[in-house]
Order: structure tokens, then C-alpha cells, then sequence
């Protein structure tokens, strides 16, 4: 997978004070714990969520019929799940619902920087 640079408005949580749109780097896709899959993605600056610093963010498509590579090469609609350990990003390697915590919705985009 070519690295990919993306801009990710957030829309939700309200109360998010941080950068808005983030930048983020693409990192992999990984297989989810369902049949699902999310886009993994480091952040440019890593922000605090309480006392934990976010690096990482899984992203999915948010709406039915949007396919992860919509998210990947073009705009979408996503829910935005924070890591919350370390991960491996290898595309073999599925995620469990331990690995991330649901923390938001929002767009992504390709970045044109």
C-alpha cells in the first residue's frame, strides 16, 4: 500500500479541542474483529484524550454500501475509534474489540498538501 496523507475533520465528539481537521498519515488496513475492516492511521500531532496520548486512529466507513477503500482513496463518512495499546500494523494481524474504544464520527479526505 502507496502512504497515503489524509485530512480528517471531526465532527463528534463536540467537545474535541484539539487540531481540527487532523492530519494523519495511512498506515494499513486491517481485518476487524467481525467481518469488518479499518483503516489504520497515525496522526501528524499526537493529542491527548484524559491521560492518554492518541497516535493511532482506526477509521471506518460509517455508512452501509461504503467500502474501505472509499475511505482510503477518496472522501467518507467515518466512524473514528481511538488505539488504545500498542498495535502491529500487519495486514495479516485481525483486531479485537480490545485493541480501540469508539471515540468519534467524521470525514476523511486526501490531503492536497
Amino acid at each position: 500500500m502507496t502512504k497515503q496523507e489524509h485530512v480528517l475533520e471531526v465532527y463528534e465528539p463536540y467537545d474535541y479541542q484539539g487540531d481540527n481537521p487532523i492530519h494523519a498519515a495511512g498506515v494499513s488496513v486491517l481485518p476487524g474483529p467481525m467481518r469488518d475492516e479499518y483503516y489504520l492511521v497515525q496522526v501528524e500531532n499526537p493529542f491527548q484524550i484524559g491521560a492518554a496520548e492518541v497516535e493511532l486512529l482506526l477509521i471506518q466507513p460509517r455508512y452501509n454500501g461504503d467500502k474501505i477503500d472509499r475511505a482510503v482513496s477518496s472522501t467518507c463518512t467515518v466512524n473514528i475509534s481511538r488505539v488504545i495499546h500498542a498495535l502491529n500494523p500487519d495486514p495479516g494481524e485481525r483486531l479485537s474489540f480490545e485493541d480501540f474504544v469508539r471515540w468519534g464520527v467524521g470525514k476523511i479526505s486526501l490531503s492536497s498538501f
